[in-house]
């Protein structure tokens, strides 16, 4: 019989002592999926505890068909993933386009048309047009979902309505709920491989919100600039948090600290707890997964 290759590569995985598998219908199961690659983190919300988190790395991820197929090998060979009595599903989609629309405007009847206006092309194969309010705020996320991925992670859940998200909610509900708030305004940065989100706040609201694609150091330094520039936030004196996939020694944030004076790695979300099991993970990295909890 032949051997099936893997087409991923497991980056992460920490598990807490505490974690118990007859206990899985208190625990959030949040997941977080993009072309790139898929995450797993597991909150007991009764205690407010990190209990999971692993990362995935897709390779060769052109079409939503093997996205699927490489995802469909994680679940095979999961231990958990499979169970069917979570307390709640999560999904959060890592894709573009998307937008944010004030609650009192948004119509849901109008979803397809608020997305319509950010596209050059149809896309290439079918979607579902998802939408997500969030809660005491006067903000909606429109995003699509190709229709494949929503009826796979169905199927994976007959029992569950799951809930579908933006990743960017997830870091704007982190952020927001998470945020000293010291200063009147300050910027969040979420980094992966090949596009940063900005988020500004003000006071404890959301001010800005938007994704850029980059390719190098200097336009992901070109981008936030670009935002503080337009918001009139003074470099010198506004405050610059950055989460994702950046070290100290990275070209980007050796490029940021040359033109942002107050430029600083961000920290796990307080409102979990976590084990010394994930001590070997930096503070900045995976915020939006372990926030998408917040997202109800």
């Amino acid at each position: 019989m032949g051997t099936v290759t893997k087409k991923y590569r497991l980056n992460q995985k920490v598990k807490d002592d505490l974690f118990n598998v007859d206990s899985l219908h208190q625990y959030d199961l949040c997941l977080e999926l993009g072309r790139d690659g898929f995450r797993v983190c597991i909150v007991d919300t009764q205690q407010s505890r990190c209990l999971w988190l692993e990362d995935y790395r897709f390779s060769s991820v052109v079409f939503t068909e093997q996205l699927l197929s490489q995802l469909q090998q994680i679940y095979d060979e999961h231990p958990v993933l499979r169970a069917g009595f979570w307390k709640c599903v999560r999904v959060a989609v890592r894709n573009q386009p998307y937008t944010l629309v004030p609650g009192s405007l948004f119509k849901r009847e109008n979803a397809d048309q608020y997305l319509s206006l950010l596209r050059d092309e149809t896309p290439s194969e079918p979607e579902q047009t998802q939408h997500y309010h969030h809660p005491n705020r006067d903000i909606v996320s429109i995003f699509p979902l190709e229709t494949t991925v929503g009826d796979w992670f169905q199927r994976a859940y007959p029992s569950l309505n799951v809930k579908f998200v933006h990743q960017s909610s997830a870091f704007i509900e982190g952020v927001v709920q998470n945020g000293t708030h010291a200063q009147p305004r300050s910027v969040y940065v979420y980094a992966e491989d090949s596009y940063l989100t900005v988020v500004v706040t003000r006071e404890e609201g959301l001010e800005f919100c938007n994704t850029f694609f980059y390719a190098s150091a200097p336009d992901f330094v070109y981008y936030v600039l670009f935002v503080m520039n337009e918001l009139k936030m003074h470099s010198e004196t506004s405050r610059v948090l950055l989460y994702g996939a950046l070290t100290h020694d990275s070209a980007v944030f050796e490029h940021l600290y040359k033109y942002i004076r107050h430029v600083s790695f961000g920290t796990k979300p307080k409102s979990l707890r976590f084990s010394y099991s994930f001590d070997e993970v930096l503070d900045h990295q995976y915020f939006s997964a372990y926030t998408t909890y917040l997202c109800e």
